[in-house]
């Protein structure tokens, strides 16, 4: 575990450091992009390992195609996403956010040959200057064999540790956490993940460890 992080690590610092800013836009991990661009998101967790691409109108709304493969598990989804920026207020040294994310679409069991309807819905509100990070999300999930809902939480702290202008690698430490009380393992239930933000230009890629000690490895690319 402690090689693979060290080597995404390293990965992940030459490929940001050798990127050129051309859009001279700055990045953040916000659901939404700056009018008619496109997005590709990655993420790779405890829990599965999910591709978002979507594309942004306007400034206050995406729209695009969300696959994951959950670990451990036979399921695969294929679905649609709405996110929209419900509320943002700007102040002279700090912003806040609040978004609803809605998913609609289709959850495979391969080895059953069987398909659900998914339907996934979320309120994420963030707030951040440039050397504090705030966020926390509610969701609720609605799938499976069961046709039931589940619920999810999670939120982050952050910190920069040092402020540099645009266009230059910025780096965040932070921590997450996240609640999931429909979890059957207990080890599951609630985890807690240290990791560090690097953001370059329209590239960000973040790395940690989960409490249950598996590999968190996200990544974000503006088009």
């Amino acid at each position: 575990m402690i090689k693979h992080l060290l080597y995404a690590f390293l990965f992940s610092l030459i490929f940001i450091s050798s990127y050129e800013n051309t859009t001279k836009v700055s990045l953040n991990a916000r659901p939404i992009s700056y009018p008619e661009s496109w997005t590709l998101m990655q993420q790779l967790n405890w829990e599965k390992i999910n591709l978002h691409y979507h594309y942004s109108p306007n400034i206050k709304n995406s729209i695009g195609f969300v696959y994951a493969k959950y670990d451990n598990e036979d399921e695969q989804l294929y679905a649609g996403q709405w996110n929209h920026l419900l509320f943002r207020k700007n102040e002279k040294k700090s912003q806040a956010n609040l978004y609803s994310k809605l998913q609609l679409g289709q959850l495979d069991l391969e080895e059953s040959d069987e398909s659900y309807f998914h339907l996934d819905y979320q309120l994420s509100y963030d707030w951040e200057t440039r050397r504090h990070f705030y966020a926390v999300s509610l969701g609720t999930t609605y799938d499976g064999p069961e046709e039931s809902f589940t619920q999810n939480q999670s939120a982050r702290i952050g910190i920069a540790p040092y402020l540099v202008d645009y266009g230059k690698l910025h780096t965040w430490l932070m921590l997450q956490f996240e609640h999931h009380p429909n979890e059957i393992d207990s080890d599951n239930r609630l985890i807690w993940t240290p990791l560090i933000r690097l953001f370059k230009g329209d590239v960000l890629i973040e790395l940690g460890v989960n409490s249950n000690q598996k590999l968190l490895f996200n990544s974000i690319i503006r088009f």
